[in-house]
C-alpha cells in the first residue's frame, strides 16, 4: 500500500516562548497515540488559540486524526506528515506523526497546526477516501514537494502562523 505524506519545509525561528490560552474540551476527533503526544495536544491547546480552532472544527467533521510523536527520525525525512489510514461509511482516518526527537516544543506545537489544517482540507474533500485520493487532493490544491510528498499554501500559513502566535507576533 502507498503512503502519501504531506508535509512542509517550514522554516521556524525562536526568540522565547509565549504562554497564552484556556483549556478546552476533549477532543474526539483527534486521538494521541503515546503519553508525550496525548502532553503536545495538551500543551498545544493552552498555548494556540489557533490549534484550538482547528481542533474545534475538526469535531464537526467525518474525519479522526490519530497523533503520533514517534517516528523514524533520519536526516532529510520529514519532520511531521500526515497520511491517509482508511475510511468507513461514515468515517475518515487520518494519521499525523511529528517528531519529538528533532524539534523543539514550540516547533512541535507549530508542526500540530500545520497537519491540523492538512486534516481541515482532508475534510473538505469528501472524495477524498484513501491514500490515491489524497495524492489527487494535493495535486489539485497544492504541489508535490519531493516524490510522494505533497504541500499546501493554507498549511504552510498556518504553520507560520502558530509560530508567531507562540511568540506573541500575533
Amino acid at each position: 500500500m502507498r503512503t502519501t505524506r504531506v508535509l512542509v519545509l517550514l522554516t521556524l525561528s525562536a526568540a522565547h516562548p509565549a504562554t497564552a490560552g484556556a483549556a478546552t474540551t476533549p477532543s474526539t476527533h483527534t486521538r494521541p497515540l503515546t503519553p508525550s503526544a496525548a502532553a503536545l495536544l495538551a500543551d498545544a491547546t493552552t498555548r494556540s488559540s489557533i490549534v484550538r480552532t482547528l481542533l474545534q472544527d475538526l469535531e464537526r467533521t467525518d474525519v479522526v486524526v490519530y497523533l503520533s510523536d514517534s517516528m523514524v527520525g533520519w536526516a532529510g525525512e520529514p519532520r511531521a506528515y500526515l497520511s491517509f489510514m482508511s475510511s468507513t461509511a461514515s468515517t475518515r482516518y487520518l494519521v499525523v506523526r511529528i517528531d519529538r526527537w528533532r524539534l523543539a516544543p514550540f516547533e512541535r506545537i507549530a508542526w500540530l497546526g500545520h497537519e491540523l489544517q492538512h486534516a481541515m482540507e482532508v475534510a473538505a474533500a469528501p472524495d477524498v477516501k484513501n491514500a490515491s485520493g489524497l495524492t489527487h487532493l494535493y495535486r489539485r490544491i497544492g504541489w508535490e514537494d519531493t516524490r510522494g510528498r505533497f504541500e499546501s499554501d493554507a498549511a504552510r500559513a498556518v504553520g507560520h502562523r502558530v509560530t508567531n502566535q507562540l511568540f506573541g507576533h500575533e
